[in-house]
């Protein structure tokens, strides 16, 4: 019923009109105030949108007294509705061909030179999206674009996909950025492989930039994704200044995004498939290779030490000197850092995978069962909402703290990670006690001290 009643209001209707023609099509003959009491108006709104619709052949009216109203099938309605746009459609074109070669035809030919900026408001919908496609018709070399959470929807459902696919047989390059999610990524994966897509998590802006020369940008949008937006509202903007402006900014937002595939993956998979960042450290590597040199590997000036507190039986372990992990970070790589960098990832994707599950203590639950199922020990949480996590037998070091206990940073990672995915929160100070009960038995602790993203 509502798919009905949106299409007859896009023909032209207004929404009580459409309303009415719904209603007389499945009621017998009928009295305004019949109708106007079957659909929520009053007799006299309804008798004056009847007698509108009367004069347009969609209504047909009894010679009784008081007069009654029939309708016709809803098929009959939008032929006739057709009818009446091509006939419509016919007299604009022959008004036109008698304008342009006529006597008319020198001021139809005059042309305004604006040498300023203009803009100018469109409203509704329809509107907005007809003089896109339009614009996008005549496109010539490029055409960036901006959908917000369901502008991809409004765009193709008024057959977008075909008037970007014109244009790219045209040659013209076209870039989008849109915030992608798991309801409107089958819409993207309609478009072209030729259209290059980047995904912004916070992007909320609508509207285009095509050939430097115009621009839409919408200035409102209803919310609701299957709404009419008869209020909706943009810009048509041409002014080489403020485009010039607005295409650096969108450049911003472009190099800030991430590519479609990776969040197709992300959404679709629950998998992070960018590349993992790390720095390599700054300044002259062979620098740092001549001086570590000079200092000797085994703990010159400027070794890094592990920052990870290791406890058995109650005193202190001291880490013998790791010859390869030195030799890296006198080369500005820090071991500890990239194992940190990678477990993050890792604790990212793991959560991911979990994102369908609400409740957090259902989530810890399934959680520390794959923990075990991955070989990585048992994983127990203290309050759920804000966690005190404990690893027990997560054996990172393989039985040997002394030497490898800073593989107990890679399990850091992945719980930060998952605290970053799950929760939005960065840990910022953590500390780690890795202690041994028993000769078979060790665990660690981590303390989250977290803050919220802002």
């Amino acid at each position: 019923m509502s798919s009905i009643l949106l299409r007859l209001e896009e023909c032209g209707l207004e929404l009580k009109q459409a309303q009415i023609i719904v209603d007389l099509a499945s009621n017998p003959p009928s009295k305004a105030s019949e109708v106007g009491k079957r659909i929520g108006l009053s007799r006299m709104d309804a008798y004056n949108s009847l007698r509108k619709l009367q004069e347009q052949g969609l209504v047909r009216a009894t010679l009784d007294k008081p007069m009654r109203f029939a309708g016709k099938t809803i098929s009959e309605v939008f032929k006739l509705l057709i009818h009446k746009q091509k006939l419509d459609l016919q007299r604009m074109e022959e008004h036109l061909e008698v304008l342009t070669t006529g006597p008319a035809v020198a001021i139809m030919s005059v042309e305004s030179h604006v040498n300023e900026a203009t803009f100018s408001v469109i409203k509704d919908r329809h509107q907005i999206m007809a003089t896109f496609e339009s614009l996008l018709a005549e496109a010539e070399s490029n055409v960036w674009l901006l959908f917000g959470r369901w502008g991809i929807l409004h765009f193709l459902r008024v057959g977008g996909k075909k008037v970007l696919d014109d244009a790219l047989e045209r040659g013209v390059e076209i870039k989008i950025v849109a915030c992608v999610d798991k309801k409107t990524v089958r819409f993207f994966d309609e478009l072209s492989p030729l259209i290059e897509i980047r995904h912004h998590e916070q992007l909320s802006l609508q509207g285009g930039f095509i050939d430097d020369e115009y621009g839409i940008q919408f200035v409102y949008s209803e919310d609701n994704p299957t709404g009419r937006g008869k209020e909706d509202t943009a810009l048509l903007i041409e002014s080489p200044e403020f485009l010039k402006a607005q295409k650096e900014l969108l450049q911003i937002q472009w190099d800030a995004a991430s590519a479609y595939s990776v969040a197709r993956a992300r959404i679709i998979d629950g998998e992070m498939t960018e590349p993992l960042q790390y720095s390599l450290g700054e300044g002259s590597f062979y620098a740092k290779l001549r001086d570590s040199l000079a200092n000797d590997l085994s703990g010159g000036p400027g070794t890094k030490k592990s920052t990870l507190e290791m406890r058995k039986s109650g005193l202190k372990i001291i880490p013998q000197d790791n010859p390869e992990s030195q030799a890296l970070s006198m080369l500005g790589i820090d071991v500890g850092d990239l194992l940190q960098s990678v477990g993050n990832r890792i604790g990212r994707e793991l959560a991911l995978k979990l994102n369908d599950i609400d409740d957090d203590n259902e989530f810890w639950n399934r959680l520390a069962k794959k923990w075990k199922g991955l070989g990585m020990g048992e994983l127990i949480i203290t309050d759920a909402g804000n966690p005190k996590i404990t690893v027990r037998n997560g054996n990172a070091c393989g039985g040997k703290p002394e030497e490898n206990g800073i593989f107990c940073l890679l399990d850091e990672g992945i719980i930060s990670g998952i605290m970053q995915e799950r929760h939005g929160v960065e840990v910022i100070s953590n500390q780690r006690v890795c202690t041994d009960c028993s000769n078979q038995d060790c665990y660690y602790e981590i303390e989250c001290s977290i803050e919220e993203k802002a």
